[in-house]
């Protein structure tokens, strides 16, 4: 390789390297600005500002402003006012969108917040006004109800020292107590002097008792007044419904005894209060061919019926007694309710009867007509053959 050759590589070794060097200063200026950047916001944000946080308005604008200055600079401070409500809660904030502060003059909007939350007079006056009328709501907790006691208790008397305020809070929050708990409260501290009681274990005590204090459901009873119309007849179909047409059937509601809690009886009827009550249930000289007791009574050679009463051992399922069917049963007899049975011979209908039929003896025809056995003059004829035999 020549010489002239070895002086062209090294000249472009040299330029590379030359080029590569003024990229890592370059890198490095880049680095050292974001440095700088990060740096720059020493100031720390603001907490949220609320009436209740223990700080002045003006203090919390000292610490707002200090921040803006560092972020945004000093030439720029109307454009610290749509920032402000990120910074504010409670009442101020309220007040802050009532003005629509973002659109308005820094100082003008500092001054306006400065001169409406201001400790005057009459602002100071409306919170005692609350302060006096304070009362646990139905639903509130103890705990939330101390808590706003202790919030109102600061806005009413802002001049009070710790200790007054402590003991200001303690008395109205034993005052407003309800009664069941204020009563259990007033044994509990009746040894205790409340100048020393801490009002967070006063707060506790009561929500102790509140836990253990009965839950009372008020129920509104409201008294209807029914109309009861005097001889009206019920449903033909409700009557029906409870009727039956079985001979032993049951047509009177089964009662249960409130002794023993047995049906079919009632209470002054029940047995094992009065044993002579006890129907006489002995099954004995029931004999047949079969050697087999006749479950019904009497003696029976065969299938036939035993006695001339074949109802004399049959027990009625509506009194329990014995000697008669529930059909025949004296009480169901008395229960004027129950219409008595309805047979299907009654008189037809006058309006779907066919008046095209008449009697061939008497010749009577359309309502009034009859079959030839119940012809007046048939039965007077054999009235009179009756006679004459």
């Amino acid at each position: 390789m020549e010489d002239t050759d070895l002086k062209k590589m090294f000249q472009a070794l040299t330029d590379a390297m030359t080029q590569i060097s003024a990229v890592n200063v370059k890198q490095e200026a880049q680095i050292a600005m974001l440095s700088l950047g990060k740096n720059k916001f020493k100031v720390p944000e603001p907490e949220p500002f609320d009436l209740d946080g223990g700080v002045s308005l003006d203090e919390f604008f000292l610490s707002f402003e200090d921040y803006c200055a560092d972020l945004y600079g000093d030439n720029k401070k109307d454009a610290w006012s749509p920032v402000l409500k990120k910074f504010l809660e409670g009442e101020v904030k309220d007040a802050y969108i009532g003005l629509k502060g973002g659109n308005l003059k820094w100082e003008f909007l500092k001054t306006t917040l400065k001169t409406q939350f201001a400790d005057t007079i009459q602002r100071t006056n409306n919170y005692k006004r609350i302060f006096s009328a304070l009362a646990k709501k139905d639903n509130e907790s103890i705990l939330a109800f101390s808590i706003r006691i202790t919030k109102v208790s600061k806005q009413a008397h802002p001049t009070y020292r710790f200790e007054e305020l402590e003991d200001l809070t303690k008395g109205k929050f034993l005052e407003t107590l309800p009664a069941d708990i204020s009563e259990k409260m007033s044994i509990a501290l009746v040894n205790t002097d409340l100048t020393t009681a801490k009002y967070s274990g006063l707060v506790s005590m009561a929500e102790r008792f509140e836990a253990l204090a009965p839950k009372t459901n008020i129920v509104e009873v409201t008294n209807t007044t029914k109309t009861v119309v005097l001889g009206a007849a019920e449903p033909a179909l409700n009557v029906q419904a409870v009727t039956s047409l079985r001979p032993n059937g049951g047509a009177i509601p089964k009662l249960v005894c409130s002794h023993c809690n047995k049906p079919n009886h009632s209470q002054d009827r029940c047995w094992t209060l009065n044993p002579q009550l006890k129907p006489n249930n002995n099954r004995g000289n029931n004999y047949n061919n079969n050697s087999r007791g006749n479950p019904r009574g009497g003696y029976n050679n065969n299938r036939g019926a035993s006695n001339n009463n074949p109802n004399s051992n049959r027990k009625c399922y509506t009194c329990n007694d014995y000697g008669h069917l529930a059909n025949a049963c004296p009480s169901r007899q008395q229960n004027v309710n129950i219409p008595p049975p309805n047979f299907q011979n009654r008189a037809q209908n006058a309006a779907v009867f066919n008046t095209n039929r008449q009697c061939n003896i008497c010749g009577v025809s359309g309502v009034n007509f009859h079959a030839w056995q119940q012809c007046p003059k048939v039965q007077q004829e054999i009235a009179n053959q009756s006679n004459t035999a």
